[in-house]
């Protein structure tokens, strides 16, 4: 936005001598993706010291001219993304980097600025210094080709992948080509599909050189899978090609028939699967090269966890590569569809980076993007950058949480200067309260959660009165706020949230509460149930301890409640925590079987059929293997003291690292009978304490012996 256009700063190191330097320089306008944001286009570099007035723009004497040959096309089923890109080679500016071709004097634009600190004209673009590394840059080799058949361009996606027509006699070809072995000829008036298997889900850039050929088409494209049929909805078990029908989204190029002509894309593209289609005419193709190169936050693991607990060992790993693909310059959602940040998605994945990276670069860039999307309402917008404004209203209480995390996990004095944006989205809920006092009518989309019979996620009564849910949200944010302003903000302001969490909660008590049932409805009416409106209850910490216990009994025990999806299963998870029942959550991730069932690389948005094979938020349990059932948690703000409450009943065997941000928190624990014994490796300087059973034990810094501890208080 305005306030904040992020530049890159390189060091040159130049002989004595001329030299040359040329920027290709791309803006997709109206057809760019909803996550990249743009106030003005064109290009800016500043050079220091004495190449200042030589190569800087608006001093030194730069010069331009038009790339032409391309065109864009926005794929339906990923116009989140933005426009992917056609390229006709025969009117492309070859050897443009090397100074040719009919090059104009630049028209300079207006001047850029840091912080402003005196009156002057306000600047179009307000630079900020980058704060995250160069993305990864990897070259991938582990690629296998699956199949190759004839078929055309035009009608690719109703020819089912048939093992039959594989043209088994050209897959060592292809494979050597993708080693970087040996070149490849397609003959003139002929055409070829091939498909890769990248044995992975990636985000990749892709590189073909090619000669001759003139006239040929050249088609690349991804997919996280195939489907079984052309509805495109079913895609089955994520290794099997045969029978089905690849649809994806890429791009696409006519050839120049000129010699190592180098083709790559603006944007990258991700999935497992890839389509290449060629179609020659009167002339040979000639494929010099094809390298695909992986793109991500340099996101590494350096927590492990291992125990005799399979579904753990499997899912884990999953998990963390799945949060890997949805970390770039900003967390993702999905990196194959939106690839936007939303709050209610990045409070899940900033979560579960924080029990295995000590790399807060992007959780601290997400923290302040939203504050900067806050409209005049108060609430911050759904997901951003974007240039397209959205309101999920719940999703402004999940940015708080992410303050609130982030003091404990990591650094409370880092939130300091956010808490003013806290108080204004807070005080923005006021103006959706009725003369009862509860939310009602509340602007935008109400989204909570992808629950079956609730429309496009909203829950019951939103639309036409108050909801339970979206009220103990609410009062569960006046909680967060409370403990931020005590602990780091003002005492009084403190008060003020904790008053209103008081009051509201005693009204959705009074309203929404269901005596002979024992749990809250969703709805006035006393129509409807659902985890949800009794997860945020108990999460609230404003309810009477009766009340809190009746609501868990009914939250564990009912069947007549909504349930929640993976994305929600974390306040679920939450809860399970809060009343010590690791069993539980051990139970519930049978929900997640079906990614071993089906050969999945990453976790699902929702059960079958998922639209996205790849998305953050279902990760969360990779967090809750380490927080909540081993337990291990700040006690305090900043991370300063190390609480681990371990639930060790249904585990043999744990050996696990966990990040902290002074090190590295070791754990592993070994359970006989009834008891079990422990050995925990804390980081210099910090001390904590270890809670089994009721009863509790110091740890100081470095190692924390344990030996036969009671695992229950009988």
């Amino acid at each position: 936005d305005a306030d904040n256009w992020f530049y890159e700063t390189y060091q040159l190191n130049l002989n004595k001598g001329k030299h040359l330097i040329v920027a290709k320089v791309w803006s997709l306008g109206s057809k760019a993706p909803m996550a990249q944001m743009s106030v003005e286009a064109g290009f800016l570099l500043a050079a220091e010291a004495e190449f200042e007035e030589q190569i800087s723009t608006g001093l030194a004497n730069w010069q331009v001219m038009e790339l032409k040959g391309f065109d864009f096309h926005i794929p339906a089923a990923t116009f989140w993304r933005g426009a992917r890109l056609s390229l006709d080679a025969k009117q492309y500016a070859w050897g443009f980097e090397n100074g040719k071709g009919n090059w104009q004097t630049a028209k300079v634009g207006k001047r850029a600025s840091g912080k402003v600190i005196a009156y002057v004209w306000y600047k179009v673009h307000r630079l900020v210094a980058a704060t995250l590394p160069a993305m990864l840059a990897k070259r991938i080799s582990n690629i296998s080709v699956k199949y190759i058949d004839d078929a055309k361009i035009s009608n690719s996606k109703e020819v089912k992948i048939d093992f039959h027509n594989n043209a088994t006699d050209k897959l060592d070809s292809w494979q050597y080509l993708l080693d970087g072995k040996q070149k490849i000829t397609i003959a003139a008036n002929s055409s070829q599909r091939i498909i890769l298997d990248m044995n992975d889900y990636y985000c990749l850039f892709y590189e073909i050189t090619i000669s001759k050929g003139k006239n040929a088409q050249v088609q690349i494209h991804s997919a996280e899978s195939l489907y079984t049929d052309t509805n495109f909805i079913e895609k089955g078990h994520r290794d099997s090609l045969e029978n089905k029908y690849f649809s994806g989204v890429g791009d696409d190029f006519i050839s120049d028939g000129g010699n190592l002509r180098g083709l790559e894309p603006i944007q990258f593209q991700a999935g497992r699967y890839w389509q290449i289609q060629i179609e020659t005419q009167e002339e040979e193709l000639i494929i010099d090269k094809l390298i695909f190169t992986e793109t991500r936050y340099p996101l590494e693991n350096l927590a492990s966890f291992s125990s005799d607990n399979e579904r753990l060992n499997k899912l884990l790993p999953i998990m963390t590569r799945t949060l890997q693909l949805s970390s770039h310059d900003t967390l993702a959602d999905a990196p194959y569809y939106e690839a936007m940040m939303y709050a209610g998605d990045t409070r899940l994945e900033l979560l579960t980076n924080y029990q295995f990276s000590n790399d807060d670069r992007l959780a601290r860039k997400a923290i302040r993007l939203f504050d900067s999307s806050r409209l005049a309402n108060g609430m911050i917008q759904a997901r951003y950058p974007s240039w397209e404004t959205q309101i999920i209203t719940p999703f402004s209480i999940w940015w708080i949480a992410m303050l609130h995390d982030y003091a404990y996990w990591r650094d409370a004095e880092y939130i300091r200067q956010f808490l003013p944006g806290m108080r204004a989205t807070l005080e923005g809920f006021e103006r959706f309260k009725n003369k009862q006092g509860l939310l009602e009518n509340i602007e935008g989309w109400n989204f909570l959660d992808w629950v079956a019979g609730w429309d496009t996620g909203i829950p019951p009564a939103v639309l036409e009165g108050s909801n339970a849910a979206l009220n103990w949200q609410l009062v569960y944010g006046y909680k967060l706020a409370m403990d931020l302003e005590g602990k780091i903000g003002e005492a009084e302001l403190a008060r003020l949230w904790q008053r209103r969490a008081k009051e509201l909660s005693k009204i959705i008590t009074e309203e929404f509460w269901n005596s002979e049932q024992g749990l809250f409805a969703d709805d006035l009416a006393k129509q409807h149930y659902s985890e949800h409106s009794q997860i945020l209850a108990i999460l609230s910490g404003f309810l009477s301890k009766e009340k809190e216990q009746e609501a868990f009994r009914a939250l564990i025990s009912k069947d007549n409640l909504s349930q929640t999806s993976y994305y929600f299963k974390h306040y679920l998870f939450e809860v399970y925590r809060k009343y010590g029942r690791a069993d539980l959550i051990l139970e519930k991730l049978k929900d997640w079987d079906i990614h071993f069932e089906l050969g999945l690389k990453t976790t699902l948005e929702e059960p079958e059929p998922s639209r996205s094979d790849c998305h953050g938020w279902s990760a969360h349990p990779l967090f809750h293997t380490y927080a909540s059932i081993l337990g291990i948690r700040p006690g305090s703000i900043g991370y300063k003291t190390i609480e681990i409450r371990p639930h060790l009943e249904f585990l043999q065997t744990v050996n696990a690292k966990v990040v902290h941000p002074r090190g590295i928190i070791s754990f592993s624990s070994e359970k006989k009978d009834n008891t079990v014994s422990l050995q925990i490796n804390l980081p210099s300087n910090t001390n904590g304490s270890l809670i089994i059973a009721g009863q509790s034990y110091q740890l100081k810094e470095y190692l924390n012996s344990f030996n036969d501890i009671p695992l229950s208080s009988d």
